[in-house]
């Protein structure tokens, strides 16, 4: 048996990611409502046991016009939930701190409504199909294509696990984002055009909804970063945050330096920062052209195009 899953991402967060830690809880509770009616089975009927998937989730031939918005909160199973939190997490709290929390939570929803829709009008059966459409991926995926159009330098850090006989084994490696989320919506639009044509091939995963989600995500951001920076309201972090969120902590002996840079990026003064992590940023390419940076022995602000540790 051989298990890989996305554990960590090359990233330092600015702030506590409130919006994405509140989808999930949204996320995990009516989880846990599904499995209290499906043990419960009040009249012993199918759909008493799934009580929540039929009324919650989206079912085009009904085209109830709130399911688009519920259904991306409800889940089938253990698994289906575990992996979508993951990837909600770790991508999902990225790009909250990059655009901020207002413009994330439009981000998700949007993305997430599109997403069944897209799904809809590609699905073999179209607007007649009777089956409910639940899951938080088309949503998620709006995150991973806005997270490879902001960040794709970076790296996403892997676990696998492998049981052979009595035999285990487990370790980790890195990929670079481009090529990792590359390869993702890739496979979906392999299994979706696949799905499409053949109907039952899929195993009841909707990948045109991924694709769908990557999408969109990647277009809204796209649209996102050539908007003057007076439209881009992303907000300071926590002023009660002591302390950088890391999505993934490398140990590393120049996370010693003491932070003293300060950057002023879109109307906004952010830091203090190392400058370890103010070169790891200009690498990625996720500051603003714009960006000055300020530090203590210098006169005024200059362009971090001219940064040079002091």
């Amino acid at each position: 048996m051989f298990l890989l899953i996305p554990v960590g991402v090359q990233y330092n967060a600015r702030r506590y990611p409130v919006v994405t830690f509140t989808l999930m809880g949204i996320n995990v509770a009516l989880y846990l409502l599904s499995l209290f009616f499906f043990f419960y089975n009040f009249n012993g009927y199918v759909e008493d046991r799934e009580w929540v998937v039929f009324h919650l989730g989206m079912v085009p031939a009904d085209n109830v016009w709130w399911t688009y918005l519920t259904s991306m909160f409800v889940h089938a199973d253990f698994f289906h939930i575990l992996g979508n939190m993951i990837y909600l997490f770790l991508f999902g709290a990225c790009l909250e701190d990059m655009i901020g929390r207002g413009p994330f939570t439009l981000f998700y929803l949007f993305s997430g409504v599109i997403a069944t829709v897209a799904y809809t009008l590609v699905t073999p059966a179209g607007p007649a199909s009777t089956i409910p459409l639940v899951g938080a991926s088309g949503a998620i995926s709006a995150c991973v294509g806005g997270f490879a159009l902001i960040l794709a330098k970076t790296k996403i850090n892997f676990r696998y696990f492998v049981w052979f006989v009595f035999r285990f084994w487990s370790g980790d490696f890195w990929l670079p984002a481009w090529l990792v989320i590359s390869f993702w919506f890739l496979m979906d639009l392999f299994w979706a055009v696949l799905s499409y044509h053949l109907p039952h091939s899929n195993g009841g995963v909707a990948f045109a909804a991924h694709v769908g989600g990557t999408l969109v995500g990647a277009g809204l951001i796209a649209l996102w970063r050539i908007l003057p920076p007076r439209f881009k309201p992303t907000g300071e972090p926590d002023e009660h945050t002591p302390t950088p969120i890391y999505v993934n902590v490398n140990s590393n002996p120049e996370a010693q330096e003491i932070a003293s840079i300060y950057l002023y990026q879109n109307g906004t003064q952010l830091g203090p920062f190392t400058s370890v992590q103010i070169t790891r940023m200009r690498a990625l390419g996720s500051l603003d052209p714009q960006t000055s940076y300020w530090q203590d022995g210098m006169t005024e602000w200059r362009h971090v195009s001219e940064f040079s540790p002091l």
